[in-house]
């Protein structure tokens, strides 16, 4: 079966964004998503749904840059190096993802300096600012070096939720069976950038948005 999922989207558990993870499977529904990964700034979702696929994951600022954990058992501290944050994604038989890899305007860990190889690059990020530059040099170090490229909206708001994801092949909606997925390679991303409008909705986004 093929999955349609939004591979990183930030709830209202990080600072800087206002979804509530109780809309998220309406919101998944009404966008023609399968599910999608919870990965918040340095907090580790537990989030379960009998709706929709949901990959319980995190966001870790590393010294180097943004680094995704999908499906770790435990919160991996923030400040260390890259390299050492995906070892011990590794070691808790997590996924790890570089996001926005190389996005001038925000932290970013630079794949082609990682001495430990990351399962996947993500080469769509709609957030991205100048995305036709970063989203091609992204997939064509991706390309060269035989990585799994995937899709994530970033999205911090409701309204932006689904604008990128990753297509999967899986033979299940079972969590394993869908990081195993990731990991061989059997996924294609897809999506476009938000508009200027959702960039400025965001600055201006208050939690009575929620209500």
């Amino acid at each position: 079966m093929k999955l349609k999922l939004d591979l990183h989207v930030h709830t209202n558990r990080s600072s800087d964004a206002f979804t509530s993870p109780k809309r998220l499977a309406a919101i998944c529904r009404d966008r023609g998503l399968d599910g999608l990964a919870i990965t918040d700034h340095n907090v580790l979702a537990r989030d379960l749904s009998d709706e929709i696929v949901i990959l319980p994951g995190i966001e870790i600022s590393t010294r180097d840059g943004h680094v995704i954990g999908l499906r770790v058992s435990k919160t991996i501290p923030r400040g260390l190096s890259a390299d050492e944050t995906i070892r011990r994604i590794r070691d808790l038989n997590g996924v790890s993802i570089i996001p926005h890899p190389y996005d001038l305007l925000r932290s970013s860990a630079r794949p082609h300096l990682l001495t430990v190889r990351p399962d996947a690059i993500e080469v769509i990020n709609s957030s991205s600012f100048l995305h036709s530059v970063t989203w091609n040099r992204a997939r064509k170090f991706a390309e060269k070096e035989k990585y799994p490229m995937t899709a994530g909206s970033d999205s911090h708001i409701p309204q932006t939720i689904g604008r990128a994801y990753t297509e999967v092949e899986c033979g299940s909606k079972d969590t394993g069976s869908v990081l195993a997925s990731l990991r061989s390679g059997a996924v294609s991303p897809v999506g476009r950038p938000v508009r200027a409008t959702e960039r400025l909705r965001k600055l201006f986004y208050g939690k009575r948005d929620e209500s």
